[in-house]
């Protein structure tokens, strides 16, 4: 409906205004050669978090793969751990294996997803393996051996929890700790598998007998959007430092922090970062063997989780499927509000971790800050408060009311039926020369069909997912 004419002068006045910045009747209006503008910010009328290339995504994608097209913000949330490293897997705290011999990290887990789910989060970020304390085996020499009896069926918990709540996950498999100098926390071994990816024997035994039956026997599960391959690189890895550049004033807070941290997870007393532990050329060795592995073999995306944006040149052409970085306040403002499309990248790039809790911003104030700068999605860290920069205080579930309309849903994707093996063929029975029993016949023929009969009001099977191309 048309505004009242009275009205359409001042609205049209002020169209124009808003879209030049200029007023109508200026004598620079009626120029026909407009003035250079003042900076260089690219007006928010521009939609500046379209600006990303979503028409560079390889295929096939999995079905539930988040849509990066206009108006699909992907709004995620980490919960990274129940019990740090111990989730998945034996280890010497928990000989009966991780989440599936728990009730309680049962419930914990459970409860988690479900406010996430009313909160309006379509996806969360989970770390499997993290700093290599349970569900590995390895040999003496610290060759992986492969994975423990109790991993497949912990991860069946996580699947069977996320599918109840339909949400898609992002899978992590390990993190900088792996890389950190051995330790022995309550008769476990954290850390100090620096090895399995500087010695190319033991990255391709890590591959092969770890990650590979991983990506294989998950492959086609519906909850799965995403594996990352590795959390945080650089921070172990030779001339990339993982940024902590700390401002004065709140470098001993943030250091304490980081050392209640520690603490809270086993790993004693912290220290500042030592030197690099792993060449960058066996870091990308991995990683994009990695990344590999995860194309052949599942129907999910690829990614990495860096620390920062100034870390981007590690996965440089390893055919991330797209760019996930990670924002801290100690980084500043700078990193957070630089748009995206200055960086020219040739695929998305989605804000893998930010925290809840910082001194000068809130969650929805990166939630916007994020999006403006043409992310294609963002993830709080994190859910249940694992560390001084996690929580979960409400501003999430605000802020997806908010921008309901602007927000990736995922669609909902039924599990494929286990495939039966077939029956083996029976040789005909042989002919014989008595003749056939009458009565016999007859009742396995009433029989039969009552079978049939009863089958027709069976429910109708769920159609399975077409396999990927290798």
């Amino acid at each position: 409906m048309k505004n009242p004419a009275w009205l359409r002068p001042v609205t049209d006045a002020r169209r124009f205004a808003r879209d030049t910045g200029k007023v109508r009747g200026h004598p620079e209006a009626r120029s026909p050669a407009r003035a250079a503008p003042a900076s260089n910010e690219t007006p928010l009328k521009a939609a500046p978090w379209l600006s990303y290339n979503a028409s560079a995504l390889p295929g096939p994608l999995a079905e539930s793969a988040p849509d990066f097209g206009p108006y699909r913000f992907l709004l995620g949330a980490n919960l990274p751990w129940i019990r740090y490293g111990l989730d998945y897997g034996r280890s010497a705290v928990t000989p009966d294996g991780g989440l599936h011999a728990d009730e309680d990290a049962r419930g914990v887990l459970d409860a988690a997803l479900a406010r996430l789910q009313r909160d309006g989060v379509n996806t969360v970020r989970v770390f499997l393996f993290a700093d290599g304390r349970a569900g590995l085996r390895f040999a003496e020499d610290g060759t992986p051996e492969g994975l423990d009896d109790s991993v497949f069926a912990d991860i069946d918990v996580l699947l069977a929890a996320a599918e109840r709540h339909r949400l898609g996950l992002w899978l992590v498999l390990f993190d900088s700790g792996l890389l950190a100098a051995r330790s022995t926390v309550d008769g476990m071994h954290c850390g100090g598998h620096r090895d399995v990816l500087e010695d190319p024997a033991k990255r391709g035994a890590l591959l092969e007998r770890v990650v590979e039956p991983l990506l294989a026997r998950y492959g086609s599960r519906a909850a799965i959007d995403a594996w990352d391959v590795f959390d945080e690189p650089e921070c172990g890895t030779a001339g990339m430092e993982c940024p902590q550049s700390v401002p004065r004033p709140h470098g001993r807070r943030v250091r304490g922090a980081l050392a209640r941290f520690a603490r809270a997870l086993g790993l004693g007393r912290w220290e500042a970062p030592g030197p690099a532990l792993v060449g960058r050329d066996a870091m990308r060795a991995y990683l994009g063997d990695a990344v590999h592995a995860v194309h052949r073999h599942t129907r999910a995306l690829a990614t990495v989780g860096l620390a920062s944006t100034a870390n981007l040149r590690l996965v440089d052409g390893l055919g991330l499927d797209f760019y996930q970085v990670h924002w801290w306040e100690p980084y500043g403002d700078a990193p957070l509000r630089k748009a995206v499309a200055d960086l020219a990248l040739d695929r998305p790039l989605l804000l893998g971790a930010f925290p809840s809790a910082t001194l000068r911003k809130s969650v929805k104030t990166v939630l916007d800050t994020a999006r403006s700068a043409g992310y294609g999605g963002a993830l709080l860290w994190s859910v249940r408060a694992v560390d001084a920069r996690g929580g979960q205080d409400g501003q999430l579930a605000q802020w997806a009311k908010n921008h309901a309309a602007h927000l990736h849903r995922r669609p909902f994707r039924a599990e494929p039926p286990a495939i039966q093996p077939a029956a083996e063929e029976k040789s005909p029975p042989p002919v014989s020369a008595d003749p056939p029993d009458t009565a016999a016949a007859a009742e396995e023929s009433e029989a039969e069909t009552e079978v049939r009969s009863g089958s027709a009001d069976a429910e109708p099977a769920v159609p399975t997912l077409a396999a990927a191309p290798a």
